[in-house]
């Protein structure tokens, strides 16, 4: 198995039997306040007359946040419906014997 397919078959397994489902949820509430204080930051930037490149980077960073965010909400919204179409048992199996094999 390559390593794609296995980091994503642990990632599954990982929301489906560990705390991976509230570890996104509660990160996903730390993104926001971060989002929120570099929102705050580029907006004093260019109040403030700082440097483009604050700025920008800033900007870069909080637009990078906001996604990561996006990204984690919509996972968490949408795995009630993904779980039940997986078929758990070849995902264990799959993972198992590529633990072994290796």
């Amino acid at each position: 198995m390559n390593i794609e397919t296995k980091q994503l078959l642990t990632r599954w397994q990982a929301l489906e039997s560990g705390d991976g489902l509230r570890r996104a949820v509660s990160t996903s509430r730390v993104l926001w306040v971060v989002g929120l204080a570099l929102f705050v930051f580029v907006v004093f930037a260019i109040v403030y007359r700082l440097h483009p490149a604050a700025v920008a980077v800033g900007a870069a960073v909080m637009g990078w946040v906001t996604a990561e965010r996006n990204a984690l909400r919509t996972r968490a919204a949408q795995w009630p419906t993904f779980k039940r179409y997986f078929d758990w048992k070849r995902v264990q199996e799959d993972l198992t014997s590529d633990t072994n094999a290796a």
